[in-house]
């Protein structure tokens, strides 16, 4: 006698194994856990700035208390530039003194064509005349 199987075990089971569903419950809580590195970080001796988009910046200017510059050719996509604070020139030749001077506003802009564009701004800013 032939034993017929049950037609139910012929189904596959829709449930994922548990081995699996653990798995990917790691993999997503890690993935959610770890923040994005900022685009735009400093501390008491230098300026970290990267470029997050997927298009190379050109021509970037990076504005420190309204009136301190400093000048970067391109930044490419996911590169970092790390620019000391001491290396931030005004008009007439002014550097800025992170030991005596407090960081109020840093603004970052790129040149898109004929026109420039901020792309980064934490604190006040650059002034808009």
């Amino acid at each position: 006698m032939a034993l017929i199987p049950d037609p139910r075990s012929l189904i596959p089971d829709p449930r994922p194994a548990v081995g699996s569903a653990m798995l990917l419950a790691l993999v997503l809580a890690a993935a959610c856990g770890r923040e994005p590195l900022p685009a735009l970080k400093f501390d008491s001796s230098r300026l970290q700035i990267q470029n997050q988009t997927e298009r190379t910046w050109a021509d970037v200017e990076i504005w420190l208390n309204d009136h301190y510059r400093v000048q970067i050719p391109s930044l490419a996509p996911k590169q970092l530039a790390v620019v000391p604070l001491d290396v931030f020139v005004a008009g007439y030749g002014q550097r800025f003194n992170p030991k005596k001077q407090v960081i109020y506003g840093i603004e970052v802009s790129v040149r898109d064509g004929a026109k420039r564009v901020a792309v980064l701004e934490w604190g006040k800013g650059k002034k808009k005349y």
